[in-house]
């Protein structure tokens, strides 16, 4: 039976979290002025709180309402939300493996197919998963995503990501790719997430590739980008996703603070090492002549890459030598160790989030949050790609084809702290707010 919000519930919520408009809702027809179908669906992302890490740090919820943090009470509580929201596509952080079963049972008002990958590391339980409505889309392939690399000090960590190639039911030449992530939480090593968003953006280079304009600029499939990220919108890693371009090597070695903000050694050019075949255009270099090695309609298998996985035990790069770790080998010098970081997707953010630390008391106020960390704070998005390629960044061209109809309002900083207070509590189940937005995808003018 479909889990509904009890009425008090949906009366909270209506309050606090309400569909909104986005500001430039295009023509919502089934078919767009173009002659091209469009098709609309509701993606929604969340990071639902493993028991297990809540059981493990309980005195971060030493404040909270003691009845609202067992599993059985928030279980009922995030499934009412998520059933509410009614998602085509589902995209959870923080999912206990033995929690995979229950929480699937919950979600069977749709017939929705399963994605998961528990972090790496013999004592995690958690993991991330994609859900997706069978009777709307299929699978074309999709990959688990593993952060951990031998011997490579930013990328020691267990976290994860799913990346997810779907095609439409209703015309398979219509492909979305979907990915999900939980980068580090740590909050003084901004270095260990931006090496993992270097690592994700080439895998999804790979994976979301669709070609080339005349002029050599690749063009992508759509892309939608979700997850917690743990960092701000003023962080560096940030800007990279949202700006295409991020200069590193003046930052500070781990805060990634601009030089006149901290104390200590700079970066440098040389980021992550050449063995990992992962250029500073955030591209695999062994991908770069696709057009000539791979059918572009297809995914470069993993083999392809010079990632490890412990899944396929690739050791290309759990040994990298001292030579490759000074970047003396690998491809073309400039590709490497430039000092900068770019990569060619267009990522608009779902969410409207303010950049800035200045602002006033009054205005911070007005600023919506996803969860508490100290203060109430935005650590997690949204991202998805509007046009094919950086060379048609124009609402007009018929590459425009992903477009951001409504999001699932987030509170506001002041709601947060005087209305909802603590969270998980008796109308929220996480201690995140979820995500969510309405997207309309157009079909292909052209075969890919």
């Amino acid at each position: 039976m479909e889990s509904r919000p009890p009425v008090y519930q949906r009366a909270y919520f209506d309050n606090n979290r309400r569909w909104k408009s986005a500001p430039y809702k295009g023509n919502s027809s089934a078919t767009s002025r173009s002659g091209r179908e469009r098709f609309e669906f509701t993606l929604m992302s969340y990071n639902i709180l493993a028991q297990d890490l809540l059981d493990g740090h309980a005195f971060l919820y030493a404040n909270n309402n003691p009845h609202a943090l067992p599993w059985p009470q928030r279980y009922e509580r995030l499934i009412a939300e998520i059933n509410a929201v009614h998602p085509d596509i589902l995209c959870v952080q923080e999912l206990q493996q033995d929690h995979v079963d229950m929480f699937w049972t919950g979600l069977a008002s749709f017939d929705y197919a399963l994605l998961y990958k528990k972090r790496t590391g013999g004592e995690k339980t958690d993991g991330c998963a994609v859900f997706y409505r069978r009777n709307l889309f299929d699978l074309v392939t999709h990959h688990e995503v593993e952060y951990f690399q031998p011997n490579v000090n930013k990328l020691n960590r267990e976290n994860v990501a799913i990346i997810a190639k779907l095609a439409l039911k209703s015309n398979p030449r219509t492909n979305l790719v979907v990915s999900t992530t939980h980068l580090l939480y740590n909050p003084r090593r901004q270095d260990v997430r931006l090496a993992q968003i270097q690592v994700l953006l080439a895998e999804l280079d790979r994976f979301a590739y669709s070609g080339k304009l005349p002029n050599g600029i690749p063009q992508y499939h759509p892309v939608i980008l979700c997850g917690d990220f743990n960092l701000q919108p003023h962080s560096a890693p940030y800007r990279l996703l949202t700006e295409g371009y991020l200069r590193y090597d003046q930052l500070s070695a781990r805060t990634l603070e601009p030089e006149n903000h901290s104390f200590g050694e700079s970066t440098g050019k040389h980021f992550l090492p050449h063995s990992l075949g992962i250029t500073d255009g955030c591209q695999h270099d062994t991908l770069k002549d696709r057009g000539q090695t791979h059918r572009d309609s297809t995914v470069p298998p993993s083999d392809a890459t010079k990632l490890y996985h412990s899944n396929y035990l690739n050791e290309s790069s759990a040994s990298p030598s001292h030579e490759e770790m000074a970047g003396k080998k690998g491809s073309p010098k400039q590709e490497f160790s430039t000092g900068s970081l770019s990569h060619r997707f267009v990522f608009n953010s779902a969410y409207r989030q303010e950049p800035g630390k200045s602002a006033s008391k009054q205005s911070q106020g007005q600023q919506t949050a996803t969860t508490f960390q100290d203060e109430w704070i935005t650590v997690d998005y949204m991202f998805y790609t509007p046009f094919r390629s950086v060379a048609e960044c124009n609402r007009t061209l018929p590459n425009w084809n992903l477009e951001l109809l409504g999001t699932y309002a987030l509170p506001t900083v002041e709601q947060c702290s005087w209305q909802i207070g603590h969270i998980p509590n008796m109308f929220y189940g996480s201690d995140h707010f979820s995500l969510a937005a309405r997207f309309a995808l157009t079909t292909p003018t052209e075969k890919p």
